[in-house]
């Protein structure tokens, strides 16, 4: 994955719109959650995750089975979607006090359902 924290960062413009489509995607569908979104050059993937829950866990979705833009967006909102029901949040608005009900491990980690 490519470092978006440096000083100098090598962002290719297709990898960013891409990027960028899908975070518009997740707070389009799932608002006021903490999402993540990378792409991963080397793999032509794209990873979803949501911070506020864990940044270990996500979804790695393949960009080179997406032939449309719809298909595109329907990916990404599903891998939001289970990403949050794992966890056991409904898939609406984020709920702050829902979210801090969330059930952690000795770490302080919240545990998705696997």
């Amino acid at each position: 994955m490519q470092v978006l924290t440096s000083d100098t960062p090598q962002v290719d413009a297709n990898d960013y719109v891409t990027a960028k489509n899908a975070a518009d995607t997740l707070h389009k569908h799932y608002p006021g959650h903490l999402w993540a979104v990378a792409i991963d050059r080397a793999a032509h993937m794209l990873d979803v995750r949501n911070l506020a829950l864990s940044g270990a866990w996500g979804f790695r979705i393949s960009l080179d089975a997406v032939y449309s833009g719809t298909q595109f967006e329907r990916m990404v909102m599903r891998a939001g979607g289970e990403l949050l029901e794992r966890y056991r949040v409904a898939r609406r608005r984020a709920d702050v006090d829902a979210l801090a009900a969330l059930p952690v491990d000795f770490a302080g980690h919240h545990r998705p359902d696997l």
